[in-house]
């Protein structure tokens, strides 16, 4: 499903991704751990082009871009097509303030996919009812918890009917009580068979539902495997370092 090959991105001086290998089956949870700075984000965005990699290629289902060409009218639209079939969860929600939940997930199909409102209202409303919100479709962002805003943005994530789901740290800006309700809907769809990819700290989780744990450090993906044998048996001691600290987090 995602294939990433020979990944490269510096930010000026400072190499951020130093040769990214890399892939994703279909339906598999593939979450990626590491410390701050270890490029975990920047890979995600570089899977959709929100950051161009400086070499490499990134495959997604039928989608196929080499960094680095010209930005000509194929490749805008091959962009454009990669990135509507890849829904990401960021950290903070980057709702719309002004529209309810339900104008928010509602948004995406309608102006990019071009579908008819009512359409997409009837899809928003099952989406924002799998994800607990059916009785806060009519709310603003404002209005709800930051864990309700986060499932908002995984409901319209969803609304775009994507290959695979992104997710970067979705409860590092929640406060820990609110952090479960979120799990719990990535879960769900994770149980539902959604390829998924998971930044996070949340140890429990990814014991729980990943198939593969990714540990990377530096740019470098020092380390990948089952959650038994990562969080049981790593072979590298930095990997085991890195996982008992989260461990002691109490996540």
């Amino acid at each position: 499903m995602v294939e990433l090959k020979n990944i490269k991105k510096s930010f000026g001086d400072h190499v951020v991704l130093k040769d990214i290998n890399f892939s994703v089956g279909k339906n598999e949870v593939v979450v990626i751990m590491g410390p701050s700075g270890s490029g975990k984000s920047t890979l995600l965005r570089c899977i959709t082009f929100l950051e161009e990699p400086d070499g490499g290629k990134v495959k997604l289902g039928e989608f196929n871009l080499q960094a680095g060409l010209p930005l000509n009218k194929e490749r805008k639209n091959m962009i454009r097509a990669l990135r509507q079939n890849t829904g990401f969860v960021f950290q903070q929600f980057n709702l719309f303030s002004h529209r309810t939940a339900l104008e928010n997930v509602m948004e995406g199909p309608i102006v990019i996919k071009k579908m008819d409102r009512q359409k997409a209202k009837e899809n928003a409303i099952e989406l924002l009812s799998k994800v607990g919100l059916a009785d806060k479709m009519d709310h603003y962002p404002a209005q709800l918890s930051g864990g309700q805003q986060q499932r908002v943005a995984i409901a319209r994530a969803l609304s775009m009917k994507p290959m695979v789901m992104l997710y970067d740290e979705p409860t590092s800006a929640l406060d820990p009580e609110l952090v479960r309700e979120v799990l719990l809907v990535m879960k769900e769809l994770a149980k539902e068979g959604m390829t998924m990819i998971v930044v996070t700290h949340e140890r429990g989780f990814a014991r729980d539902v990943a198939d593969r744990v990714v540990f990377m450090e530096d740019g470098l993906v020092v380390e990948e495997g089952s959650p038994e044998k990562m969080f049981g048996s790593p072979v590298k001691e930095r990997t085991r370092e890195f996982l008992q600290d989260v461990g002691k987090e109490g996540r």
